[in-house]
C-alpha cells in the first residue's frame, strides 16, 4: 500500500503580486515538485499572478468578500481546512497568522507562522500578543525582524530566520563600461510605503545631468505620479515603464538600483538588483541596513529625506565605473551566499519535517 502524501496547506491575506506572496509560491511550488500536496488559502478573493496553478498541481482557494458574510466565509475556511487535513499550516503574514491561531483551537495541525517585516500594524497588535505561542515553530525572514519582535517580547525566543529565496541570473555579458546617461533602476509598485514623491523630489534636486530613472511597477490607477513628474519638471528624466515580465532585463542594463521606501519587511526588488550585480542606493530602515551593511554593496539614505537621497545617489553617480562593479559583486556574493533558492527553499523544507 502506497503511503500518502504529506499535505501542507498555506494560507495567505491574498495573491497580491507582492515578496511575501511571491516567497510563498516557490515554496509551495517546491514542496509539490518534491511530492508534498500542496494547498493555498487566500482570504480575500485577489490574484494577481499570471499562473496556472491547475497545471503545477496546486489547488488554490479564494474566500469570498467578508464584508456582509464574515461567518459565511469563516465555515467555509473550517470546512476547506477540515476536508484538506493538512499536517501542517504555513500561515505567511499577520492577519493570516492570527486565522490560523484561531483555526488551530479547534483544527488539529502544526502551524508554522511566517512574519515578513521588523514591526507591527497597530490593528493588530493586541490579538497578536494574547494569541503569542501558539506556533509550532515561528520563522522570520531578517534578523533584524527576529530582534525587534523578541525585544519587544512580541515572540518567544527560538524563532528560526529563513531568508527570502533569491534566484541568481547569469551575468556573463555584464561590462562595467561607463556610458553616456547613467541609468538608475527602481522595481516597485506604487504604494504608500514606497514613497516615490521621496524620489521624485530627489531627482529634482540631481538636475540637470547626465541620468535617467526607470520606474517598473503598477501604478494601481494612481495619477499623481504623472503630475508630480510634471510639476516638478522632471519628465525628461524619469520614466514609469508599468509592471514588467522581463524585469531581469532591465536589471541587467541599468548601472545602479535606488528604492525610497520608508517601510518594508524583506524588499525582494533590492535582493534582486543585488543578485544582478547591481550597486544601490536604499533607505537606512531596520531589514535594509541589516544587509546592505553585511553585504558592503551600496549606500543608505535618511527616510522620507530627498536631500539625503540625492546626496547618496550622486555620490554613487561620482564613483567609478569600476568601483560601482566592485560594489555590485558584493552585493551579488552575498545573496548567492545567504539567499540562494536552493539553500532557502531547503531550509524550508527541514522546517516542515522536523516541525
Amino acid at each position: 500500500m502506497n503511503n500518502p502524501k504529506k499535505r501542507v496547506l498555506f494560507l495567505s491575506p491574498s495573491l497580491s503580486k507582492g515578496g511575501a506572496e511571491t516567497q510563498m509560491l516557490k515554496i509551495a511550488k517546491f514542496l509539490k515538485a518534491n511530492d508534498y500536496e500542496v494547498m493555498i488559502i487566500s482570504l480575500k478573493p485577489i490574484n494577481e499572478f499570471d499562473t496556472d496553478f491547475t497545471k503545477m498541481g496546486i489547488r488554490v482557494e479564494y474566500l469570498k468578500s467578508w464584508f456582509g458574510q464574515p461567518a459565511r466565509n469563516w465555515m467555509q475556511l473550517k470546512k476547506l481546512i477540515r476536508d484538506f487535513r493538512p499536517e501542517h499550516v504555513v500561515a505567511f503574514m499577520f492577519i493570516a497568522i492570527l486565522f490560523a491561531r484561531m483555526l488551530k483551537l479547534s483544527l488539529d495541525f502544526k502551524l508554522i507562522s511566517s512574519i515578513r517585516t521588523s514591526v507591527i500594524n497597530r490593528k493588530w497588535y493586541l490579538p497578536y500578543k494574547l494569541s503569542i505561542g501558539m506556533d509550532d515553530a515561528l520563522v522570520f525572514n531578517s534578523q533584524a525582524s527576529k530582534d525587534n519582535f523578541e525585544r519587544l517580547k512580541l515572540a518567544k525566543k527560538g524563532g528560526l530566520v529563513i531568508h527570502n529565496a533569491i534566484s541568481i541570473p547569469d551575468l556573463s555579458s555584464i561590462s562595467c563600461r561607463p556610458r553616456a546617461v547613467f541609468t538608475w533602476i527602481c522595481v516597485a509598485h506604487f504604494r504608500w510605503n514606497k514613497d516615490y514623491v521621496t524620489l521624485f523630489e530627489a531627482i529634482a534636486l540631481l538636475k540637470p545631468g547626465a541620468f535617467r530613472l526607470e520606474i517598473i511597477g503598477e501604478l494601481n490607477e494612481e495619477t499623481w505620479p504623472h503630475r508630480m513628474i510634471l510639476d516638478l519638471g522632471i519628465q525628461n528624466y524619469v520614466r514609469i515603464l508599468g509592471f514588467k515580465q522581463n524585469a531581469s532585463e532591465y536589471l541587467k542594463a541599468a548601472d545602479a538600483f535606488v528604492l525610497s521606501s520608508h517601510y518594508e519587511g524583506m524588499p525582494n526588488a533590492i535582493l534582486e538588483a543585488m543578485a544582478h550585480g547591481k550597486p544601490v542606493v536604499v533607505t537606512a530602515i531596520d531589514c535594509n541596513k541589516e544587509f546592505i551593511d553585511a553585504a558592503k554593496c551600496g549606500m543608505l539614505s535618511e527616510p522620507l529625506n530627498a536631500r539625503s537621497l540625492a546626496d547618496q545617489m550622486k555620490k554613487m553617480m561620482d564613483m567609478t565605473p569600476t568601483g560601482r562593479y566592485m560594489l555590485g559583486q558584493n552585493g551579488k556574493k552575498y545573496i548567492e551566499s545567504h539567499f540562494s533558492e536552493q539553500q532557502i527553499l531547503n531550509q524550508w523544507m527541514e522546517l516542515i519535517v522536523n516541525t
